[in-house]
């Protein structure tokens, strides 16, 4: 019966409803990082980016640079601003995109941003002198093509900067901490390892031993093993008095002990599915006070176990 029922937690709880929950869970995560990270398509990033460049556009109306100051102090306003809200539609997505596909190949992720500023100042060049033709003719007329573009990048230049700045590098730690779980539990749920950070309760009862493999917990049961997306320590605290961490990477259960073999130096525990644990020569004082090395009755549903037993008894 034990055996049946590992077997059915193994299938039922790792395989069904820990990974359709994992999965949603993982999926919500990646939207949340990739929303954090180049979310070309939020609104409230579009509100924030928006009310940023009005605010440098009313300044630079208030201002007026470039010669624009012996203008109407409202059509100074009025391109300025014009001028900051399309850099915003032409920088922004461009630039950030840029900055993604970068990131996602590996790619210098400076370089791409640079590169694709420096490309898309043409058209916001050409925008500007337009709708500056349109307040101010004759002054437009005075400015050659390769100077607007030059006016425009000094001004677009710093102010991509300062938008990156302020909506992306500074949550460039939340982004990490975010986008790396999303990729760990990613490769978990390809190999088909349960990633809930703790063992099954249905299974605390049938858990053998445990054995540590880097991030993970592999789960040993009379059916099989499975392996956790969690810390050692977190399981055999979740284990409680079941048993005893005998080694660094092994905790096992007391049920499971079917004998041992060795010597101080190299002692291992012979476990009721045929593993042998090693043990820690700072944990054998801890596994003689609880008694696992004293003589081990004989098992009377296995011949096997029993000859274990009376041999271990022997041997003491």
């Amino acid at each position: 019966m034990q055996g049946v029922a590992g077997l059915c937690d193994l299938l039922f709880v790792n395989r069904q409803t820990g990974s359709r929950a994992n999965r949603a869970a993982a999926n919500r995560s990646a939207r949340w990082a990739w929303g954090m990270a180049y979310p070309i398509g939020n609104a409230h990033r579009w509100a924030r980016l928006l009310g940023w460049t009005t605010l440098g556009g009313l300044l630079c109306g208030f201002v007026g640079p470039y010669g624009s100051f012996i203008g109407n102090p409202i059509s100074r306003l009025c391109f300025w601003v014009a001028v900051f809200w399309a850099g915003t539609f032409i920088l922004w997505p461009s630039v950030t995109s840029a900055i993604a596909f970068a990131e996602r190949r590996h790619l210098p992720a400076l370089f791409a941003g640079a590169g694709t500023t420096l490309i898309a100042c043409i058209p916001l060049a050409a925008f500007a002198a337009l709708i500056c033709s349109l307040f101010w003719p004759v002054h437009a007329s005075g400015i050659r093509p390769h100077e607007w573009y030059v006016l425009t990048l000094i001004l677009a230049a710093p102010s991509v900067a300062l938008a990156l700045w302020l909506e992306n590098f500074r949550f460039a730690g939340a982004r990490k901490a975010v986008a790396g779980p999303v990729r760990a539990g990613a490769a978990i749920e390809a190999e088909g390892v349960e990633s809930a950070a703790r063992l099954p309760e249905r299974l605390l009862d049938l858990v053998l031993c445990l054995q540590m493999e880097d991030h993970h917990v592999r789960a040993y049961t009379s059916a099989g093993s499975q392996l956790y997306f969690a810390s050692m320590r977190d399981a055999v605290n979740q284990l409680g008095a079941r048993g005893l961490q005998v080694h660094r990477s092994w905790w096992v259960a007391q049920a499971a002990v079917r004998g041992a073999a060795g010597d101080s130096r190299s002692l291992q525990l012979k476990l009721s599915n045929g593993i042998e644990v090693p043990v820690a020569r700072a944990r054998i004082a801890a596994i003689r006070a609880a008694g696992w090395l004293d003589p081990l009755p004989a098992v009377p549903t296995s011949q096997p176990h029993a000859q274990q037993g009376a041999a271990w008894g022997t041997a003491r």
